[in-house]
Formats: C-alpha cells, sequence, structure tokens
C-alpha cells in the first residue's frame, strides 16, 4: 500500500487534481440526492381486499376469506399466508420469501383470484396490490366545500387531480372518501298491479334497454357499414321514459316507480376540523422526491383553491418531517467535523497538521455522497447517520499518518525520505484498523430479507467512506504534507535535531501525563484487568436500562389516534363516539387540524378504515410541539 505513497508523491498534480475532480462532482451529487425518510423498501406481500356490503364477519369469512385463501395457497414461494374477516371487509395477505419478482407474484395471485370470480357473492370484487414505503402519501389533503360530496368530487377530479398528477415525480394522485352516485329505482307496487306489471319484469327490461347489439352490416357498391341497434342510456330521463309491456298495454317506468340518481347509504365519514371532507392523496414514484413534491403542492395550493372553489388543508406531510431530521444530523454531522478539527488542533499544536488532516473528512464524504448517487440511494435518516459515524472515524488514518510524517520531519530527515518512511511504518495498523472497521459494517449489505432492504444503504455509507478515508491517507495527505509542512532548515545535525525532537516530546504535557498511566497499567497488570471487567459489567447493566425504539418520534409534526368500539357497533354509534375525541382535539391549542375517518371497508395497509366500529384520526401539531409531551396528555 505504501507504493500509493510513492506514486502519488511523484504525480502530486494529477493528485491534487483528482481531489478537485471528486470535489466537484460531490458538490453536484448532493442537490440531486432524492430525501426521504427510509431508504424504499418493497414489501414481499401482495395484499388481496374484497368488501361484501352489510355482511358479518363470519359471513365474510366463509363466503369471500376462504376461498380466496384456497385460490392463492398452491402458488409458488409462498413463505405465510394470513387473512382477516371483520364486518363487511376481507383482508388476506401473501407473504413471499425475499428475493421473489413482486410484480409476478402479484400478476400469479390476480390470476387465481379471477379463477374463482364465479364462486364470490355476485357484489364482491377483489382487488390485488402490493405495498412498500414508496406506497406512503408524499402529502395528503383534506377537501371542503361544494354544494354536496358529489359536486367537490367532480371539481377535485377537473382541476385538483389533473394539476396535481402534473408535477414531476407524482406516481398518482387519489381522492379518497368519496361516494358514487347510483341510480335507484323503487317500484310503486299499486300502480304496477293496476297496470298488470309484474315486479320481476323491471330485471328484464332494463337488461334488454340501454345496449348496443351489433346487428350486421350494410354492403353498398364499394363501402361495407356496420350497423347496431340500440343506444346506452345516460341520463335518469331517458330511464324513466323505458316503456314496460302489461296487461293493460306499455306503461312508462316513470310512471309506476320512482327513478332517481343519489348517493349510496355512507360507509363511512371523513371531516377534517369538523367539516365534512374529502381526501387527496399524492404519492411519489420510486424515482421520485417527496420533498419536493410537497413543496410544489404547497406552493400550488392557492391557485387550486381558486380554480375549484374548495377549501384545501395539510393533514400529513411526510416533508417537514424529512427535512428537520436531515437539517438536525446534518448539523450534527458539522458539529462533530468541528470538535475532530478542534481536537486535532490542540493534539497536534500545529494549524498545517490540522488544516492537512482536515482535509480528508470532507473529502471522504464526498466521496460517500457520490457512491449514494451513482447506487441510486436516498438521502435518509439511516444513510446520514452513517455519515455522521463516519465522521469521526475517517479522519483516524489521516492523524495516524501525518502525526508519523511530522516526527520524521522534526528528525531531521530529508522531505520525500521522511514522508515515505513516516507512511511505510504505519500503513500496516492503518489498513489494518480500517479493514476491520470495515468487516463490521460491509457485512450488513449483504443481509437479506427486510433488515437488508433497510440497512444496506447504511452499511455501504460507512464503508465506502472508510475505504475513502484510507485512500485518503495514503494518497492525498502525504501529497499536502509535502506541500505544507516545513522540515529543519537544511545543514542542521540530524542526530542533534532528533535528540532535541526527543526531549521536546517528553517535556510535552499529554506526555507527562500519559505515561504515569501506562507505567500504572503494565505494573499493575491484574488490577488494570479487574478494573476493565468491572468497566464492562457495568455498562452491561447500565445498558439494560436503555429504552429502545426504532425512531424516535423528536421533530415528527403529526401524529395518529385509532378509536376502536366493541364488535356491532353501529356506524352512526362511532360517529357519536369520534365526536367526542374531536372535542378534545379543537380544545388544544398546540394542534394546527385533524382529521377523522369513521368507519369505512378499506383493506390496504396504507389507509385507514377497519369498519363501522372503528374511527382513526390524523392530527398535524402546531410546530416546535412536544410530541411526547401531547401524545400522553391526549391519551390521558
Amino acid at each position: 500500500m505504501s507504493a500509493l505513497t510513492r506514486l502519488s508523491l511523484a504525480n502530486r498534480g494529477l493528485v491534487a487534481l483528482i481531489a478537485l475532480v471528486i470535489s466537484g462532482f460531490g458538490i453536484y451529487a448532493i442537490p440531486s440526492l432524492k430525501q426521504q425518510l427510509f431508504p424504499s423498501i418493497e414489501l414481499p406481500a401482495a395484499f388481496v381486499s374484497a368488501v361484501l356490503p352489510g355482511a358479518s364477519p363470519e359471513t365474510v369469512e366463509s363466503q369471500v376469506t376462504k376461498p380466496i385463501e384456497d385460490a392463492v395457497k398452491g402458488i409458488d414461494g409462498i413463505d405465510s399466508l394470513t387473512s382477516t374477516s371483520r364486518e363487511n371487509v376481507s383482508s388476506v395477505v401473501v407473504l413471499f420469501e425475499f428475493g421473489t419478482d413482486i410484480e409476478s407474484a402479484v400478476n400469479q395471485v390476480t390470476t387465481s383470484v379471477n379463477r374463482i370470480q364465479s364462486q364470490l357473492p355476485e357484489n364482491v370484487d377483489p382487488t390485488v396490490f402490493a405495498g412498500g414505503t414508496d406506497d406512503i402519501p408524499a402529502i395528503v389533503l383534506a377537501a371542503s366545500g361544494g354544494t354536496d360530496e358529489a359536486d367537490l368530487l367532480a371539481k377535485l377530479n377537473a382541476t385538483v387531480v389533473p394539476e396535481l398528477n402534473g408535477i414531476a415525480g407524482v406516481r398518482d394522485t387519489q381522492v379518497t372518501g368519496a361516494r358514487a352516485k347510483q341510480v335507484v329505482i323503487t317500484p310503486d307496487l299499486a300502480k304496477m298491479g293496476a297496470a298488470g306489471i309484474s315486479p320481476a319484469s323491471l330485471t328484464q327490461v332494463l337488461q334488454a334497454n340501454g345496449v348496443s347489439i351489433p346487428a350486421g352490416a350494410v354492403v353498398q357498391a364499394d363501402q361495407s357499414l356496420t350497423v347496431q341497434v340500440g343506444t346506452p342510456i345516460t341520463t335518469v330521463e331517458q330511464l324513466k321514459d323505458v316503456y314496460l309491456t302489461g296487461t293493460r298495454g306499455p306503461v312508462q317506468l316513470g310512471d309506476v316507480a320512482a327513478v332517481e340518481s343519489k348517493l349510496p347509504a355512507a360507509e363511512s365519514f371523513t371531516r377534517t376540523d369538523g367539516v365534512n371532507s374529502l381526501g387527496i392523496a399524492v404519492t411519489a414514484r420510486p424515482d421520485g422526491n417527496p420533498v419536493l413534491i410537497s413543496h410544489q403542492v404547497r406552493d400550488m395550493l392557492d391557485q387550486l383553491q381558486k380554480d375549484s372553489g374548495a377549501t384545501l388543508t395539510v393533514i400529513t406531510d411526510q416533508a417537514p418531517f424529512v427535512e428537520k431530521s436531515i437539517e438536525s444530523l446534518t448539523t450534527e454531522g458539522l458539529l462533530g467535523l468541528v470538535m475532530a478539527v478542534v481536537v486535532i488542533l490542540i493534539f497536534l499544536l500545529s494549524v498545517r497538521s490540522t488544516l492537512v488532516t482536515a482535509v480528508s473528512i470532507p473529502l471522504s464524504v464526498l466521496v460517500a455522497l457520490i457512491a449514494l448517487w451513482v447506487g441510486d440511494y436516498t438521502l435518509n435518516l439511516l444513510t446520514l447517520g452513517a455519515l455522521t459515524i463516519a465522521v469521526g472515524r475517517v479522519v483516524d488514518d489521516s492523524i495516524v499518518v501525518l502525526e508519523n510524517i511530522k516526527r520524521h520531519l522534526e528528525y531531521g530527515e530529508e522531505k520525500v525520505q521522511a514522508i515515505l518512511g513516516a507512511v511505510r511504518e504505519v500503513t500496516g495498523a492503518v489498513v489494518a484498523s480500517t479493514l476491520t472497521t470495515v468487516a463490521v459494517f460491509a457485512p450488513i449489505a449483504l443481509v437479506g430479507g427486510l433488515v437488508g432492504q433497510i440497512f444496506s444503504s447504511f452499511a455501504i455509507t460507512v464503508t465506502v467512506a472508510l475505504l475513502a478515508s484510507l485512500v485518503v491517507a495514503l494518497t492525498i495527505v502525504p501529497v499536502l504534507a509535502f506541500w505544507f509542512l516545513k522540515p529543519p532548515p537544511p545543514g542542521t545535525d540530524t542526530e542533534a535535531v532528533r535528540k532535541a525532537a526527543e526531549e521536546k516530546e517528553l517535556r510535552n504535557p499529554l506526555q507527562r501525563a500519559y505515561l504515569p498511566v501506562i507505567r500504572f497499567a503494565t505494573v499493575r497488570r491484574w488490577t488494570t484487568i479487574a478494573i476493565g471487567l468491572l468497566v464492562l459489567g457495568g455498562t452491561v447493566l447500565l445498558g439494560r436500562g436503555l429504552e429502545t425504539n426504532f425512531l424516535d418520534q423528536s421533530g415528527q409534526d403529526s401524529i395518529t389516534i385509532s378509536q376502536e368500539m366493541p364488535a356491532g357497533t353501529s356506524l352512526a354509534a362511532t360517529d357519536e363516539a369520534a365526536k367526542k375525541v374531536e372535542g378534545v382535539l379543537k380544545a388544544r391549542a398546540e394542534i394546527a387540524t385533524y382529521q377523522v375517518t369513521v368507519g369505512g371497508s378499506s383493506a390496504n395497509p396504507f389507509a385507514g378504515g377497519g369498519g363501522a366500529g372503528t374511527a382513526s384520526f390524523n392530527v398535524a401539531l402546531a410546530e416546535d410541539t412536544d410530541v411526547e409531551q401531547i401524545s400522553g396528555e391526549l391519551r390521558t
């Protein structure tokens, strides 16, 4: 490895140019890195959701869940199969072995479910989908206003949805909580009886009308024209004009039945700050940047409200938490950089040496950022945490190399020989210490399964930063030492300079403080070992009392509340119970806005809703609110 140093000293200008190019690429890569809370995680699972309105959990299980389970359990690569049957909703989760092509697996599940469609109740239409962290919406809005729910939905689909879908990086914009209008025909049995019409004939008439049927072709000269019989029914008035055949002559449908277009019975309620509303979920593509999407959506809100006439409120947003977390970790990293430089200055007692050594920190970090950019990784909590860890470690190699170079120069050796000899002496130790640390982190990148998906970017970041620091220490640091460190004046007595340097080291306050410690440790060896074991035991005992969690809530700007009523509770009763919770939320100044969804039939793991007896709340907090404190107080 010392050959790298010899090559670098012989090509000092080239080494400097390479360092500048790396710095330029790093500065270019930083703004291009996508920011998100976690690395992209694709769950190796397919979710099958089916809704059977008005059915009990037992009915859902026997008529929907069991047939779906039987249909999919023979698919290759299944690790486990779990299902949940609750009021109105069936949810089947097919978990595959890691490494399975999830797109192909979802297609197989879809094919299997479609095959047993005839065995399911007539109004059940199962939905198959996959899920991952990329399916978590970048931002969720609440929309209220309009004359009614259908009017609001039409305005949102006409104005807001197309504009949001036009944002670069947006995969999909969904309006949730809306009910589509349906045509309801209510027969007047007395009038139908008077006209001699059987209620059963309604089905036949509806099936026979409003359908376009191919009726052959008309050939004239050199032209052939297709013929269709019948026209589709597009309005309620057209439906009213359909004729029924009775024993006393033809009668129009509108004369013997009430025909009206209206919303179906509500299966859920959604309110924002106490006002009925719809939800708008904006999801980013895998290559999209949720933070940039959030900023663009917020910039467009005023114009979107003018165009749609609806009131739009931000309910949940990834961007503030991501940005705050990244800012916090960046600040900690920069503080670590400053403190590392200060410590180097104190121990080396040389501004020139400190500056030379400090170069290795930003250069190693830039190389790690370039690796993230090239590997299409994101700037998230784990990669930033890895960079923060690496800041303190990447400078170690450079300190060892530079300190030995400085010592050799103080001994009066010729500059090039001093640098080569100093690097040769410590190369083995520097390489061994770096590879030892790399050996701890690098295998994490090779771990399979969910752990590997989460922590691979962390391991790669630390590994690249450490290897970059090793290369910097053996190439760039010797070149900078050649340029900036001053050897003793030429012609001085080398032996005399060496003796003077050694005496100076012995008078160094650090040496004088450290030598007694070394003397104690070498003379009282068993006592030293006992002290070490006591410290180890005490650390283990104290560590057992530490609280552990995956992600601390500090910096989070929203919380969720779930409310579950006893089985069999009606939607109206759940709604009344939810209004009591809303009353608590309205009274808190720390809460900026909230949205509640009462009931619902969604089996999507990334959406709320779980039957008539549940309610879920998304609560956006005011700035600088203590999340732990407000969560505890709200729970009480």
